[in-house]
């Protein structure tokens, strides 16, 4: 019969000494400190997090620094953290004062394009002031749960970074939507010298401007001039109006493929409208218009009036999630030259 071997357990105790006795020589190199727990920060703390290296973690736009826990931040601990050599997220924050919004906006931007330098993604409005001071920082930030903006330098500020641009906005005025048209994030990355980066379609710009349940007309007319992907998934009513003025968009004035070749025809890029479940007669006319590519993948059901209008439009159009779908719709919507249905397809029995 084999002795149990009794050297094991003093083996197990040699090497937890030994990984001890490690950590207290490297006790700031041996392990990146995880940020992203700590719900309060003094200024001394703040320090003693950068000199242990706070976790980098990745994502799509690149590494940040996450102290995503904090939901108040002074000055003075800003300061701090804006000495960090990469992207901060602050995700926590529900309010920022002017003062800690002008000592963010010193935070040294990143070389990687659309790589988010700021993210403040906890914070639904910003008083004018702190919207001004923010409006300075030369880097990319991130404002998805952004629901007001009456800034227009912020908006401007915006308008010019790279990548794709997103705001939880709830309410949009012509003038904020004129400057946010300008936006041309995805034309191509000019933030290395020698390296072109397009989107595979060319797209100038991607504009996702999310809870924005109506939309005026003249705030429509301004976003027409936007070119590239326009995404407004919670417009849940289009009036004919503003159906009208989305349809003149000018798309993609100088489209460029990835592999930096030019469109043989002017792109009147996408429009993503797939919080709309109904769609009257009169919008359906007015979006066949638009000589782009459509989504619509939120109707449900459409009158055979409707569907009509729609086989007019000439560019790509997607009515993936139509649950039902009569012979006479059905019949009027293969004059599409470029459609995208359901599959199986919900045919409706016909009476």
């Amino acid at each position: 019969m084999k002795r149990p071997d009794m050297n094991f357990p003093a083996r197990c105790r040699q090497g937890l000494r030994l990984l001890l006795a490690l950590a207290a020589l490297f006790p700031f190199t041996a392990f990146a400190q995880d940020s992203s727990k700590l719900a309060s920060l003094t200024v001394g703390q703040a320090g003693e997090v950068l000199a242990k290296k706070p976790l980098n973690v990745g994502s799509i736009d690149g590494g940040f620094a996450s102290f995503d826990a904090l939901t108040t931040l002074t000055p003075e601990v800003a300061e701090v953290l804006v000495k960090y050599e990469g992207a901060l997220s602050f995700n926590g924050l529900k309010e920022m004062s002017p003062e800690v919004a002008a000592v963010l906006a010193k935070h040294a931007p990143g070389k990687g394009f659309g790589s988010a330098d700021l993210r403040l993604n906890g914070l639904k409005t910003l008083s004018p002031q702190a919207a001004e001071a923010l409006a300075e920082h030369p880097g990319k930030v991130l404002l998805y749960a952004m629901e007001k903006l009456d800034s227009l330098p912020l908006a401007r500020k915006l308008a010019r970074q790279w990548g794709e641009l997103r705001l939880g906005l709830t309410e949009l005025s012509p003038p904020i939507a004129a400057e946010l048209a300008k936006h041309r994030g995805t034309e191509e990355d000019k933030t290395r010298p020698g390296v072109i980066f397009r989107r595979q379609d060319g797209a100038a710009s991607v504009l996702r401007i999310d809870h924005l349940a109506s939309l005026l007309p003249e705030s429509a007319e301004a976003l027409a001039a936007h070119e590239g992907v326009l995404v407004l998934n919670d417009l849940i009513s289009l009036p004919p109006a503003v159906a009208t003025s989305l349809a003149k968009r000018v798309g993609n004035s100088n489209a460029v493929r990835s592999n930096g070749s030019s469109l043989t025809a002017k792109r009147a890029g996408t429009l993503v409208l797939n919080g709309l479940d109904t769609l009257s007669t009169e919008s359906a006319a007015a979006l066949a218009a638009f000589t782009g590519e459509l989504v619509l993948k939120a109707i449900t059901d459409l009158s055979p009036a409707a569907a009509a209008a729609l086989a007019k439009h000439p560019g790509r159009l997607h009515l993936t999630g139509l649950t039902t779908l009569s012979p006479e719709c059905h019949a009027v919507l293969q004059g599409h030259k470029d459609l995208l249905l359901p599959r199986p397809l919900p045919l409706s029995v016909g009476k």
